[in-house]
């Protein structure tokens, strides 16, 4: 069973910070809702465990199975499985949907 653990995390765009101490564990099969108003973080949380370069972990960790992902670049998160799948996602005209899968996988 994967787990993504997240410890003592603070990030920050800019000089601003963002994510004050956030503690979380999830297993895999397990179901789980964040939630909040506009501004609490949901979606910088989401941006950091996938390894967006627009905001700068200032502590804590982020683990997988017990292992810290934190010097992944964000396209060795994607391969190991971790990534940001949109609810809407933008359909790219001329481009079959098979054909987007293809190049997302390889």
């Amino acid at each position: 069973m994967s787990t993504l653990e997240i410890r003592n995390l603070h990030a920050s765009v800019e000089d601003t910070e963002i994510l004050k101490g956030v503690n979380l564990t999830l297993h895999s099969g397990e179901i789980h809702a964040l939630m909040g108003p506009n501004g609490s973080g949901k979606s910088t949380l989401a941006y950091v465990i996938a390894g967006h370069p627009h905001y700068e972990i200032t502590e804590g960790d982020i683990l997988v199975d017990g292992e810290s992902i934190l010097e992944m670049e964000a396209d060795e998160r994607t391969k190991a499985g971790i990534f940001l799948a949109f609810q809407y996602p933008v359909a790219v005209p001329g481009v079959s949907v098979a054909n987007f899968l293809r190049t997302a996988v390889s």
